[in-house]
């Protein structure tokens, strides 16, 4: 799963971020509405499915079990949504995450806001996470920007390994933080 898609087209940030960003959790079922309206409101460009049918964001998981799902929110308005995947192997494996920025507050600094939060959240909530595990499309210069500036390391390319909507193919980066190197940073 695309753990990074929607971020931007640009590796540059022409806007700073607002300082009120925030994040809140995704209420579930309360914010069911909400998501599928973000969700199908917006171009994902590096996942799977480029746009959304309502039926198709209802369909996204974004609450229970392996999964929770977070807001990040300018003011009021939601500008991006965070989903934690995979939750349930924080003991022995790595959790892998889905970025998704609104179009128009893309190139903002967001995703580096976003990344850095969650990376944040999840090392301090789980004491017993080592890793954190993303990917992204090898065309997405922006996202591999947000992990080379948040710390995740560049560990391989899985050829032709991304299925994209036309049924083409696109070889996928792999990304990873260790907890040691999380701490190292925040030193």
């Amino acid at each position: 799963m695309d753990a990074s898609a929607g971020v931007g087209h640009h590796s540059s940030v022409s806007e700073a971020p607002s300082s009120a960003l925030a994040v809140d959790p995704v209420v579930w079922p309360a914010d069911a509405s909400e998501v599928v309206s973000f969700l199908t409101a917006h171009e994902w460009p590096f996942h799977g499915a480029t746009r959304l049918s309502a039926d198709a964001a209802a369909a996204v998981r974004v609450a229970g079990g392996d999964v929770a799902s977070f807001w990040i929110r300018d003011d009021d308005e939601a500008v991006g949504l965070i989903r934690l995947l995979d939750l349930d192997d924080v003991g022995d494996g790595s959790p892998m995450f889905d970025l998704r920025i609104a179009t128009t507050h893309r190139d903002r600094g967001i995703g580096r806001f976003a990344v850095d939060w969650l990376t944040t959240h999840l090392f301090t909530t789980y004491p017993d996470l080592h890793r954190i595990e993303a990917t992204t499309r090898a065309d997405n210069a922006a996202m591999q920007a947000v992990f080379a500036h948040c710390g995740y390391r560049h560990e391989g390319t899985l050829v032709e390994a991304w299925k994209n909507a036309d049924h083409s193919r696109s070889d996928c980066l792999v990304f990873a933080i260790l907890r040691r190197e999380f701490a190292a940073r925040r030193r």
